[in-house]
C-alpha cells in the first residue's frame, strides 16, 4: 500500500481525528484561542491559500460532501462517500470582505476526511486549480487528480493537466497506480513543477514537452508541497513515511542533486520560501499522548523554530502583501460541526 489517499492521507486523517478527540476532548466543544487575527471563519475544510496580484486572499474550500451516497472499492475494502457540489473558491479582499469566485465543485466526504479541491493558485492572467479526488480509477471523473488552468477573469478553462496517464504508464515509484496532485510552482524559465503525493514523485510540465518525471521516491514519503527559489533550486515538503514522529521533512535540490535535508519535522502539509527564509506547516505535532495541535515553524540547518503554535490541523501557508503570514486551519473536522478558516499570524506566538 502506498500514497497519500491509501495510507498516508486517509489513514493519517483517521488516526488524527481519533487521537485529537481523545487527547484534547475539550476541543470538540470549543476551538482554542487562535495565534493571531481571524481573517475568515466558518469554512468547511479549507485547504490551500494564496494571494493574487491585487492583494486578495484566495481560499480553497473542499466542502462538506453532500447527500448523494457513493460507494467505491479501495485497497482496504469499500468506502462510502457522501457526495455533493459543496467545494468552492473564495476571495477575501484587503478590506476583509469576501466573495465566492467559483462554486459547485465535487466534494466527497468519507468517515475519515473530505476530498476534492486542494489548491487554487493565481499566476499572471490565470487561476490554476488543483483537484485531488476520491479515486480516478473508481469514479472515472476526468477532474480527478488534475490541474486546471482557468482564465482568471472569465473562469473559462484554458487547459487541463491530468496526472493519471503518466502514473499509469510509468508508475515512477514502482508501487502501483495512485495519483494525488498536491502542489505546483513555477521555475524561472516557466517550467511548472508538480508534486504528486500519491505517486510519490516530482513532475515537470511545459507546453512543448508535456509531463515528465523529475524524481520519484520509493519509500512513500508523500511529497505535499514545492517551492522554487529565484536561482531555480527546488524545496519539497513531505508529510513523512509511516506516520512516524519526526518523519516529516523538507528536501533542498540544486542542479538535479539533493543538496540538504531538513528532517525531524511532523506531517508537513505546506512550505513557503520567503527569500532565504524557509517556513513549514506541521499539520499535527506528535507527542507521547498522540497527535496534537499543529503549528507553523521557521526551518534552517539548526532545526525548527516555532512561529505560531496551537493551530488545529493547519494546512496552507501564504505571505500577504502586508508582509504577514497567513495560514488555513481546521482542514480536518474531527468533531461534528467543527469548521475552519484562515488566520493572520501574530509572529512569535
Amino acid at each position: 500500500m502506498k500514497g497519500m489517499r491509501k495510507i498516508t492521507w486517509v489513514g493519517f486523517m483517521a488516526v488524527v481525528m481519533l487521537a485529537l478527540g481523545a487527547v484534547v476532548p475539550a476541543l470538540a466543544q470549543e476551538m482554542p484561542p487562535l495565534p493571531g487575527e481571524l481573517v475568515i471563519g466558518d469554512l468547511n475544510t479549507p485547504r490551500g491559500i494564496a494571494f493574487d496580484a491585487n492583494g486578495n486572499l484566495i481560499v480553497t474550500v473542499v466542502g462538506n460532501g453532500g447527500e448523494v451516497a457513493v460507494t467505491m472499492p479501495g485497497p482496504d475494502g469499500e468506502t462510502t462517500f457522501q457526495m455533493g457540489m459543496t467545494g468552492k473558491i473564495i476571495s477575501v479582499a484587503p478590506d476583509g470582505t469576501s466573495a465566492d469566485v467559483s462554486v459547485g465543485f465535487p466534494s466527497y466526504a468519507s468517515p475519515s476526511e473530505v476530498t476534492g479541491l486542494y489548491r487554487a493558485i493565481p499566476q499572471g492572467d490565470s487561476l490554476w486549480v488543483l483537484f485531488s479526488g476520491a479515486g480516478a480509477v473508481t469514479t472515472g471523473g476526468f477532474w480527478m487528480d488534475s490541474i486546471a488552468e482557468l482564465d482568471a477573469k472569465t473562469l473559462a478553462v484554458k487547459r487541463i493537466i491530468n496526472l493519471n496517464a503518466i502514473e499509469a504508464s510509468q508508475d515512477p515509484d514502482g508501487a502501483g497506480f495512485d495519483t494525488n496532485v498536491s502542489d505546483i510552482a513555477w521555475g524561472p524559465d516557466g517550467t511548472l513543477y508538480i508534486t504528486d503525493a500519491g505517486g510519490n514523485d516530482l513532475l515537470s510540465w511545459t507546453e512543448a514537452d508535456g509531463l515528465k518525471v523529475v524524481h520519484a521516491w520509493t519509500d512513500n514519503p508523500v511529497p505535499t508541497a514545492v517551492e522554487v527559489a529565484d536561482n531555480g533550486d527546488l524545496y519539497i515538503g513531505f508529510l513523512g513515511a509511516g506516520l512516524a514522529p519526526g518523519a516529516g521533512k523538507i528536501e533542498h535540490w540544486s542542479g538535479g542533486e539533493l543538496k540538504e535535508t531538513f528532517g525531524g519535522l511532523n506531517a508537513v502539509s505546506d512550505i513557503l520560501l520567503d527569500g532565504d527564509t524557509l517556513y513549514a506547516v506541521e499539520l499535527v505535532l506528535f507527542t507521547e499522548q498522540g497527535p496534537g495541535p499543529g503549528r507553523v515553524v521557521m526551518v534552517d540547518a539548526s532545526g525548527a523554530t516555532p512561529v505560531a503554535e496551537g493551530l488545529i490541523t493547519p494546512f496552507g501557508l501564504a505571505k500577504g502583501p502586508d508582509g504577514a503570514l497567513y495560514v488555513s486551519f481546521g482542514t480536518i473536522a474531527f468533531a461534528p460541526g467543527m469548521t475552519g478558516g484562515v488566520v493572520k499570524l501574530s509572529m512569535g506566538m
